[in-house]
């Protein structure tokens, strides 16, 4: 059974991804869910930054805590060697 912190994390993360609001206003918890959360929607940690309006070290840090590997932003081009 999920506690009620935890509901009330996922709850307010929830809200978070939809009316983005600024991350300060959520808990610990609740930044480790919107983190893993996009994460998982293949975005970078600079990326996820944006969007949470955090800095890119603490989105990393906190997708480090949750042990997520680092995504690394797709580049337009493609490389020929010569």
């Amino acid at each position: 059974m999920i506690s009620a912190a935890a509901h009330g994390d996922a709850e307010a993360a929830r809200q978070f991804l939809g009316d983005g609001l600024v991350a300060e206003e959520l808990s610990t918890g609740a930044r480790e869910l919107v983190v893993a959360w996009l994460h998982g929607r293949g975005l970078t940690d600079a990326q996820i930054a944006t969007r949470t309006h955090l800095s890119t070290y603490t989105a990393a840090r906190i997708r480090a805590r949750l042990r997520l590997p680092a995504h690394h932003a797709q580049t337009g081009g493609s490389f020929r060697g010569a």
